[in-house]
């Protein structure tokens, strides 16, 4: 585990290690001061100190499981520091940026923070870093959590609060009316009239009965439906409002089955479990009170069961609570393989991998099979249990209450009433155990739920500007890393002037798509500043600023929907003559004419029913409709025949005027119009010029040109 302190005196960092001297699991300390660094041992002894001064950099050097900092001295020494496991890395990367922040003699700004792979009060594993203990929930601000997404239906839950109160009293009249014939009609042989009064009465009661079971089932409907769209509603813009971030870490089917399996959960306990549970506790309360009231003797001696059976109930809520969060767990790992599995079908299809998907499949659903096998072992025990004691309830009845008949201590009707009453109260009873499962899924779902809706959010603006911008971006040292202690680039300057076209290069892996990720804030630098028109960017209201943004990918992802919809993504309320203009300057126009339903044509999931080129001129038309100030083409015309790129290269000529662009290009002829090159090497600006001065520099730009070249004509030989 890893400490960020406000240490005594001049102490800036103190960070505890998890790996000790020897490469022993055992706690190790390294602190770091404006004067010197240390490590200390557990026993307290100071085993490096090595002094600011006389620092040059430090750095983090993977390693197997973990990773470990490695100081450079001025005199060329590199000196290892302290090693750490995998999930202490981040931490320690941020350390290393800030030891030589203090080496170079700036301010200290850093942000240190880690991952718990263990409940920091349990110690047990986490399902995911940083994630929900299943154990250690608390299951009650869980639940009156959920219970407020009955207070906008205040009204018809007070109805079904009635109703229960109204069904429970109407329920508590037959066995009074059944010991009443017993012994005023079969007993004492009383006129037949009182037979048939009874039974009349008898008739009403039913039918008031059942007239309050389509009442509450009317409104359980209502109330149903209602929560299930709030709940599916809150999760699904919760997840909207995501970080990109958590969809690197999370897979679709995990996501979805939030949507889908965990808000069914949680509604169906709402409308059914909680009216369940009001109705039948209302219902055992005014038993027990008949009971007592018709022999308070026999009354508890049938109840003597209850006490155990709460009991036994308690026991199991927790073990049983989290044997069915575990099978959310697989369940979520169910759907993800599933997902993945039909999403990728054609790539399963074109490798011959059915068997070893099925293999996976058997796997998934395996784990499935076994964890649902185990919770509802354990449920099915408890019921068996809670069975058990039903009966015995029931036998005692039979003997204490037919010993009391027998020596005319109650008469045979006020036996019958109380095993009567034995049935109505030991059923809810038997059953508060299915509620203790019902109870225990809903909370698993809830706390799903819950871990999407409180993630961290997309970043708000710090000033909520609304400019309309002009296009100048400045990239000032700027850091940033997937995984902190590991940058993809680091120290990016660069300045883009409003208009100019700048071409990014690099081998793969280089800092050019993560540069584009940065400026479209889907992530923000873990150092230095991004500038649009001399203004931080995080200062913009989000929206605001992406709606000055427009990209074209490589793989340009289009709705199901028809082509004009498409192309009228990003502004809905344009009108059909607009649409066609930005078709006509993609160079889209004739081919959608072309089509069967012109721009009515449906293009299919993902764009299934169009080419590849087509795609990319509807994406094109889509961002010229768009209308951005600052523009991503991010390997546009990659993986397109000649002609087709001639039509594109045309789109993105008329596209890419007046605008500030950034392109990422397969092919590096492509980029001979940008106003310059920026060429980089694992995340650093090695070279900056234009096309033709890059080439006679005869650099790394000089190098990739004339490898690809190479690799042009050995495929054109092949050819």
């Amino acid at each position: 585990m890893s400490i960020v302190t406000s240490a005594p005196v001049d102490v800036l960092i103190t960070l505890v290690s998890d790996i000790g001297l020897q490469g022993e699991f055992a706690p190790r300390t390294l602190e770091v001061t404006n004067e010197f660094l240390r490590t200390m041992e557990q026993d307290g002894t100071e085993s490096l100190r090595i002094e600011i001064a006389d620092i040059l950099n430090a750095r983090n050097e993977p390693l197997i499981g973990g990773g470990q900092m490695e100081i450079t001295c001025k005199d060329g020494v590199v000196v290892p520091v302290i090693a750490y496991s995998l999930t202490l890395a981040p931490a320690f990367s941020e350390c290393a940026r800030g030891i030589e922040q203090l080496a170079a003699g700036t301010p200290l700004s850093i942000k240190i923070s880690t991952k718990s792979l263990r409940c920091n009060k349990c110690g047990r594993l986490l399902p995911d870093k940083d994630g929900i203990c299943p154990v250690c929930v608390n299951r009650n601000r869980t639940f009156f959590r959920i219970a407020g997404y009955l207070r906008p239906y205040t009204k018809q839950a007070l109805t079904l609060v009635a109703l229960s109160l109204c069904t429970t009293a109407v329920n508590l009249v037959p066995p009074v009316l059944q010991g009443h014939l017993i012994d005023a009609v079969f007993t004492k042989h009383q006129h037949i009239g009182i037979l048939f009064q009874t039974i009349g009465v008898w008739a009403v009661v039913i039918v008031i009965t059942a007239l309050l079971q389509i009442a509450a089932g009317r409104t359980t409907a209502y109330l149903a439906g209602s929560i299930a769209a709030d709940l599916r509603a809150a999760v699904f813009q919760a997840i909207e409002l995501l970080q990109v971030s958590y969809f690197d870490k999370k897979q679709v089917g995990s996501i979805t089955s939030r949507v889908t399996q965990d808000t069914d959960r949680v509604w169906g306990f709402l409308v059914d479990g909680l009216p369940y549970l009001a109705s039948n506790s209302l219902l055992f309360l005014g038993i027990t009170g008949m009971l007592l009231v018709t022999n308070w003797r026999l009354a508890l001696a049938v109840m003597a069961p209850v006490p155990l059976m709460l009991v036994l109930s308690a026991i199991s809520w927790g073990s049983i609570s989290r044997l069915y969060f575990k099978v959310g767990q697989k369940w979520a790992r169910f759907h993800m393989h599933l997902n993945e599995a039909l999403t990728g079908i054609r790539v399963v299809k074109i490798f011959a991998r059915e068997d070893a998907e099925m293999q996976k499949f058997r796997s998934r659903n395996g784990d499935l099979r076994t964890a649902g096998i185990e919770a509802d072992t354990r449920w099915f025990t408890v019921f068996g249990a809670m069975t058990l004691l039903v009966a015995s309830g029931q036998l005692i009845n039979w003997i204490v209450g037919g010993e009391m008949v027998y020596g005319h201590q109650i008469t045979l009707g006020q036996f019958v009433r109380v095993n009567s009453y034995i049935a109505m109260v030991y059923g809810p009873l038997q059953w508060f155990g299915d509620l203790n499962q019902w109870f225990s899924r809903a909370m698993a779902g809830a706390e799903r739920i819950f871990e999407v809706i409180d993630a961290e959010t997309e970043p708000y603006a710090k000033n909520d500007l609304h400019p309309a911008i002009v296009g100048r971006v400045i990239f000032d040292g700027v850091r940033f890393g997937y995984d902190k202690s590991n940058p993809v680039i680091n120290g990016l300057s660069f300045v883009a002037e409003p208009g100019e076209m700048i071409g990014l290069v690099g081998k793969s892996g280089a800092g050019k798509s993560t540069t584009i990720n940065l400026l479209c804030r889907f992530y923000e630098p873990d150092a230095g500043t991004i500038t649009i028109d001399d203004v931080d960017y995080c200062e913009y209201e989000l929206q605001a600023l992406r709606r000055q943004v427009g990209v074209v990918l490589q793989d340009p992802f289009l709705f199901n929907g028809t082509i004009a919809e498409n192309i009228a993504y990003a502004r809905p309320e344009a009108g059909f003559m607009e649409i066609v203009a930005a078709a006509r300057q993609a160079n889209a126009h004739h081919f959608i004419l072309a089509k069967t339903d012109g721009y009515d044509t449906l293009v299919g999931e993902k764009g299934a029913q169009l080419s590849g080129g087509e795609r990319q001129r509807i994406s094109i038309a889509r961002a010229i409709l768009h209308n951005p100030r600052i523009l991503i083409l991010d390997e546009a015309t990659s993986a397109v025949d000649v002609e087709t790129e001639r039509q594109i290269q045309e789109a993105l000529a008329n596209l890419v005027k007046g605008r500030t662009t950034f392109a990422i290009a397969h092919r590096l002829s492509t980029l001979r119009n940008a106003d310059r090159l920026i060429v980089l090497e694992k995340g650093r600006i090695v070279e900056i010029g234009t096309h033709n001065e890059l080439l006679e520099k005869q650099g790394v730009f000089y190098n990739l040109v004339k490898t690809q070249s190479q690799v042009t004509q050995i495929m054109e030989v092949g050819d």
